[in-house]
């Protein structure tokens, strides 16, 4: 028994000198919050070739802001297997939306040109992935990630002035697709770490529209749009750690999502379906963070 004892101390002393020389704990939580702002845009041409004309109308959302919120975890349950789980959320506060129709090529001969307020709505993401610890030393971790995920929009169109007191218009962006991420961590200091990631996302996107003061067309599903696409998250944060297990984090993150062609429904009130050609749907914007991590 005595033997027996003195094995289970030798063993979890080396486990807890293992984790002391690993700059990334076995179980890591990191929550923050911030403001995040993107701006968001999409055309479609006059018919399903791309032409008549090549822009027959768009949108862009600019400017678009609010505060952020986002927790993850990594746990490295077995060996060097790493699980990872992720979750943000912006609340939309700000920002206008530009619509404008055109009836020649390479948008000219404008037919309507009208800007509206956007700033309500929200945006969310979330990723599930597994990964695998190549390094994770005392000053420098490297660890790859593949899984899945799917980041939501709700961008609005609202009265702007009072010139269209009863408008409530929206649009709903969903893009999901598979993923591959990278991380790495070094230690600048015994108690300064900087932390960085970049994310690749291969993705279908879909998105619903309901113009809701238009008559001839349905409701609550105007349109729908589809293509293929991918995005790319990549960030970086300085954390100083507090104790052990508690660390203060500051971050900065830059995100940008596109798609090809891809097909645009409109859908009208007398069941007649209008197909054309979605021209392109980008997203970029830019977040800034603080926040807790904490590690065991």
């Amino acid at each position: 028994m005595k033997k027996f004892i003195g094995f289970l101390f030798v063993l979890m002393h080396g486990i807890r000198l293992l984790h002391a020389q690993s700059i990334e704990k076995s179980l890591q939580l990191d929550i923050s919050t911030g403001y995040q702002q993107e701006n968001f845009h999409w055309s479609i041409s006059g018919n399903a070739g791309g032409q008549n004309p090549n822009v027959l109308s768009e949108l862009k959302w600019m400017k678009v802001g609010g505060q952020q919120i986002a927790a993850s975890a990594n746990w490295n349950f077995y060996k060097r297997f790493v699980v990872y789980a992720g979750y943000s959320r912006q609340f939309i506060s700000s920002g206008t939306v530009n619509d404008a129709d055109y009836d020649a090529d390479n948008r000219s001969n404008t037919t309507y040109n009208q800007t509206f307020n956007a700033n309500k709505g929200n945006t969310s993401l979330w990723k599930l992935g597994a990964g695998y610890v190549i390094f994770n030393s005392r000053r420098f971790s490297l660890m790859p990630f593949v899984g899945y995920g799917e980041s939501k929009e709700l961008l609005r169109l609202l009265n702007r002035g009072k010139m269209f007191p009863d408008l409530n218009s929206s649009y709903t962006p969903q893009w999901k697709g598979g993923f591959f991420r990278l991380t790495s961590s070094a230690l600048i200091t015994n108690k300064l770490k900087f932390k960085a990631d970049i994310t690749y996302h291969q993705v279908s996107y879909n998105s619903n529209g309901d113009w809701n003061l238009i008559t001839s067309f349905r409701h609550p599903v105007s349109y729908h749009h589809h293509a293929n696409g991918y995005g790319v998250e990549a960030g970086g944060k300085l954390g100083y750690g507090i104790t052990n297990h508690i660390a203060i984090n500051l971050g900065a993150g830059y995100f940008t999502w596109q798609t090809g062609h891809g097909t645009d429904e409109l859908y009208l009130s007398s069941g007649q379906v209008d197909k054309t050609q979605l021209n392109e749907v980008t997203r970029k914007g830019l977040r800034v963070s603080g926040g807790l991590s904490l590690g065991w």
